[in-house]
């Protein structure tokens, strides 16, 4: 845009210098002007074309980022997720991998997305989050509901 403008001066500026020379001369001035333009025009286009051509890139970049990062928030809640429920529940976590207690704050979640009724999701986590006979009672069902609550994506 710069250069657009500073080629536009120079041209008038060769244009009015030139006005006071033969008709032939202020021909030859003008031919030059216009020629000047048209470079200046055709690099200004070119220019806009290149920002246009490379903005989807960049926007796709920027999406790209953002999924990224999404993720990344998404597998920190859910190491957390898992650090919390072993460090509050060893009964329940005791010989569960990672994996597998994750597995219960995916179907936590899952059930929280399709709208279930948060009594019904306490039953199931109280279902699932059995470990060797040892399950879990109301209010610790309750309080994984809502740790899982806060870790769903």
């Amino acid at each position: 845009m710069k250069l657009a403008t500073a080629v536009i001066s120079a041209s008038a500026a060769a244009v009015l210098l030139l006005t006071g020379c033969s008709s032939d001369d202020q021909q030859s001035a003008s031919d030059t002007a216009n020629n000047l333009l048209t470079s200046a025009n055709n690099a200004a286009e070119g220019a806009v074309s290149s920002v246009q051509s490379a903005a989807p890139g960049v926007r796709s970049s920027a999406g790209s980022l953002a999924e990224n990062a999404g993720g990344l928030f998404d597998d920190a809640k859910g190491a957390t997720f898992v650090a919390a429920y072993k460090a509050q529940f060893s009964s329940l976590a005791e010989g569960k991998s990672d994996d597998e207690i994750k597995a219960l704050l995916t179907s936590t979640c899952q059930q929280i997305s399709d709208g279930a009724d948060e009594g019904a999701v306490v039953t199931s986590i109280e279902q699932n989050a059995t470990n060797n006979g040892t399950a879990p009672s109301a209010d610790d069902a309750k309080k994984i509901y809502d740790q899982a609550k806060i870790a769903c994506p």
